[in-house]
């Protein structure tokens, strides 16, 4: 191990924190239905937001606007008018486009960064929770205490300040009648992966940055457990010798049980600090079923000098999964590899040449020099959802890869209807079938005592069969749900032994 990662990888494992960590019951799949529920990346969405002038490629927007309605900040009618003349010279219908007109500031690309998170309160009603967004945009060394320096300094060298950028989710709020909640300390989005239950997972600049505002550690997790209902939050270790440590840039969360790593090049200088993580912290972390992760590598390369590919800095949308690409050979391997972690989702691969974009902000052409995307910034940090407030929520408590011999194999799920309607039993099952057969067979899911917890459970079977299965919902409001949610194409199974 590089002796330079190593210490600092003793430094840092001092420091990592795991707050409100407790057992979850064994039987019952934790779910906070007295409590906040932040929204995770791959629930339902309705909208995407991103910002005009734009900050990606056109041709991401035009495959956007196929797959969802596509939300466009625009600062004033002028711009307005111009992105209505691209827009359709690139054949997207108006009716695919929703604008909101708001003051923009020097950030304002970077929609997941001060953009809205969604969280359902206790009462199952989405608000938008917008975090403080002061400055554009804290840095800092390996170290969880290092002094933070600023992307961005006016002429007398003061730090920027974004309190136009701030608000605008108060312009994403109304424009979509939801109510917002404001957060008291700083959630700068690109730094915050949320599972959807009761865990969060962030680089310890997040808190170095609260501290910085005055906000102390315990009133920073006390406030995100009481608002957002993080229970679990996991700072981790920063992963860059310099940078703004967005944890979008090293993993991503695939779904409760799942986490894609960033994997550099062997004799890359940071693959001991990425592995480090891995062996001393992501693997020591249990999900909300209390087992331990399961941590898949996402293979990456230099695109420039020592510069990395951000693969894990990708859109997960719904049934599509929208990833940035760097003109080299391993962009095709980054792919392949998204597709096979994420099977029944369209993968789709952008690249991103400055000198083929007709329509960029002036400032993206003087912060990139050839590809607009780079290692500490890319698809995701200029992207962001805007959640369906009355989606179905499912959870599947899934079953282990590998199980011995036995009589029955019980199954336990969350299911969730937040249109405020009601679900049709019968579309609650399971659907299942032996691993080489076409044909799905259904389980009943039946309600328990506990609020929105169904079971079923799977008849023993012979030695070496292998049973696939994906569980469905529909609600008398007209939404349909399966999880995964790209079933049948997508699906979970496990072994008998």
């Amino acid at each position: 191990m590089n002796s330079r990662y190593f210490i600092a990888l003793l430094f840092l494992a001092q420091s990592i924190i795991s707050i409100g960590q407790t057992a979850s019951d064994p039987e019952v799949p934790y779910y906070p239905t007295n409590h906040p529920r932040m929204v995770a990346e791959w629930e339902p969405a309705t909208a995407v937001l991103i910002a005009w002038p734009l900050s990606i490629p056109h041709k991401l927007v035009v495959e956007l606007a196929k797959d969802i309605k596509v939300q466009i900040l625009v600062e004033d009618l002028k711009a307005k008018q111009d992105a209505i003349k691209w827009l359709t010279k690139w054949g997207i219908y108006p009716d695919r486009i929703k604008f909101i007109t708001a003051p923009q500031g020097i950030d304002v690309s970077w929609t997941r960064d001060w953009g809205p998170h969604a969280v359902f309160n206790p009462d199952g009603n989405m608000l938008l929770a917008d975090g403080k967004y002061l400055y554009a945009t804290p840095q800092s060394g390996l170290a969880c205490d290092d002094s933070l320096t600023f992307l961005y300094y006016n002429d007398k060298h003061e730090i920027a300040l974004t309190k136009t950028d701030d608000k605008i989710p108060e312009y994403v709020a109304s424009a979509n009648d939801f109510d917002m909640v404001s957060l008291p300390f700083s959630f700068t989005g690109g730094n915050v992966i949320s599972d959807g239950q009761r865990s969060a997972f962030s680089t310890c600049i997040i808190t170095n940055e609260n501290r910085y505002t005055g906000v102390t550690d315990e009133k920073f997790f006390k406030d995100a457990r009481k608002i957002l209902g993080i229970e679990n939050y996991n700072i981790i270790s920063n992963f860059e010798d310099k940078g703004i440590q967005h944890i979008d840039c090293f993993m991503k969360l695939l779904d409760e049980e799942r986490i894609f790593v960033m994997r550099p090049p062997a004799d890359h200088p940071a693959r001991a600090q990425y592995e480090g993580i891995v062996t001393h912290e992501l693997s020591k972390l249990t999900n909300a079923f209390g087992r331990p992760y399961q941590i898949l590598w996402l293979d990456t390369d230099r695109y420039h000098e020592d510069e990395l590919a951000a693969y894990s800095n990708s859109l997960i949308l719904n049934n599509n999964i929208y990833v940035p690409l760097f003109g080299i050979p391993q962009d095709s391997v980054a792919l392949n590899q998204w597709r096979a972690a994420m099977p029944g989702y369209t993968v789709k691969g952008f690249e991103f040449i400055i000198a083929k974009e007709p329509a960029l902000r002036p400032q993206v052409k003087e912060i990139y020099d050839g590809i607009g995307w780079d290692g500490g910034d890319a698809l995701h940090c200029r992207t962001r959802a805007i959640w369906d407030p009355n989606m179905i929520y499912i959870s599947v408590n899934r079953i282990p890869a590998t199980v011995a011999k036995a009589a029955t194999y019980p199954l336990d799920v969350i299911i969730k209807d937040y249109s405020k309607g009601s679900l049709t039993p019968e579309s609650l099952k399971v659907m299942y079938r032996i691993k080489g057969k076409e044909e799905w067979k259904e389980l009943k899911l039946n309600p328990s005592d506990i609020p929105d917890h169904y079971k079923a459970s799977f008849q023993g079977g012979q030695a070496g069969v292998t049973i696939q299965y994906y569980v469905t919902a529909h609600s008398n409001w007209g939404s349909n749900a399966t999880m995964p949610r790209t079933a049948p194409q997508g699906f979970y199974e496990f072994k008998i032994d």
